[in-house]
């Protein structure tokens, strides 16, 4: 199974391999400052392969964002320590094949002028840091 995608522009083609591992989303900060709200991301069992002018962005100590450098889309998130990287949901094509949000991080993080209807997991950012670096903030 292949899900195809691309930036605004074309000129970042994405393809997903395998099944997905569900859809995430991400409350925090800097996901609202370069999405410009929650980030709903994905990754795919079989990783995924680009190709084209992605720039990253190294924007903290143990994650990167790759986004379209002629158009500017966001669209890869990249776990440095463990060589995973998360495609943004709405660059792909046919998004048919999400049927539900499978969790949430930074969820204290979120404001309050929004609510997903979903009841899936929420951690907060302590548990976030505390899960992926073993540290706290």
């Amino acid at each position: 199974m292949e899900s195809k995608g691309r930036c605004l522009c074309g000129a970042v083609t994405i393809t997903g391999h395998g099944a997905h591992k569900g859809v995430h989303v991400c409350h925090c900060q800097d996901c609202a400052r370069w999405n410009g709200g929650p980030l709903m991301a994905v990754e795919f069992e079989g990783g995924i392969e680009f190709d084209g002018p992605v720039r990253w962005y190294r924007s903290s100590d143990w994650g990167e964002r790759g986004s379209c450098l002629q158009c500017g889309s966001a669209l890869l998130w990249r776990m440095q320590s463990a060589n995973m990287i998360n495609v943004a949901v709405g660059c792909l094509d046919d998004r048919s094949i999400f049927e539900k949000v499978d969790g949430h991080i930074f969820i204290d993080r979120k404001p309050a002028f929004y609510e997903f209807a979903d009841d899936s997991e929420r951690l907060t950012a302590e548990q976030v840091y505390a899960k992926f670096t073993g540290q706290t903030e």
